[in-house]
């Protein structure tokens, strides 16, 4: 599968609450001080994978 920042094709890809980022990506949001003019932009990452996460776990099925 590619991640979902960088679009690259990975083996060993990270599925972080549904969302496959490679090792890279992953590193790079981990990693990133505050003081990095990324920093802001992660973070909206992040809110949009959670988002994602809690708006899939909200939507039940009573059949199932």
């Amino acid at each position: 599968m590619n991640c979902k920042l960088c679009n690259k094709k990975g083996k060993n890809n990270i599925d972080l609450l549904g969302t496959n980022l490679c090792k890279e990506c992953f590193k790079a949001i981990a990693t990133t001080s505050i003081s990095n003019k990324d920093y802001d932009y992660y973070k909206e990452i992040i809110k949009l994978i959670l988002k994602n996460y809690m708006y899939n776990k909200t939507i039940l099925n009573p059949v199932k």
